[in-house]
């Protein structure tokens, strides 16, 4: 029945958060776009906010963001090289909005401004770092260079 001899497995190691890091443009956006798919699920939706992970709404999730830019900004105070930690479970809430937005015409603005940011996230997944905590909220080491990604190509037409 059970197999005496077999060795004890050992626990993995835990995985590394996989985060990628933002500037300040880059949240101003997303809080753009994550309050206008909100806004339109709201009041296509009959005034139910949106629960996405965990019972989280978009305004806990933007809280979260900014109690990170704040940590961020402590830990490098010049405004142009502060990152902001966004993990790869996030990314969701982006997801969500655009696909919230293509279901109303009446959004039709933001939508390509959504759609470049989930793509810029994208390209930079492939540089994800580990993050730190400090107070319990995520930050990444001041000390380690800020990610260069790579423009990427304009369309022809």
């Amino acid at each position: 029945m059970f197999r005496r001899n077999q060795p004890t497995p050992t626990p993995s190691a835990p995985a590394k958060p996989e985060a990628i890091a933002i500037d300040l443009t880059e949240l101003a956006t997303l809080e753009r776009v994550l309050l206008e798919a909100d806004r339109l699920r709201r009041y296509f939706y009959e005034g139910h906010p949106y629960y996405g992970m965990d019972l989280i709404t978009v305004h806990d999730v933007i809280g979260l963001l900014y109690q990170r830019a704040g940590a961020a900004s402590v830990v490098q105070p010049d405004q142009q090289r502060a990152r902001i930690p966004l993990y790869r479970h996030e990314f969701k809430w982006l997801t969500d909005a655009i696909t919230t937005m293509d279901a109303h015409p009446t959004s039709a603005r933001r939508v390509p401004e959504a759609r470049a940011l989930h793509n810029r996230f994208n390209a930079l997944l492939g540089q994800a770092r580990a993050i730190t905590h400090m107070g319990g909220t995520a930050v990444f080491d001041p000390d380690a260079p800020a990610p260069v990604v790579p423009a990427l190509p304009a369309r022809e037409h």
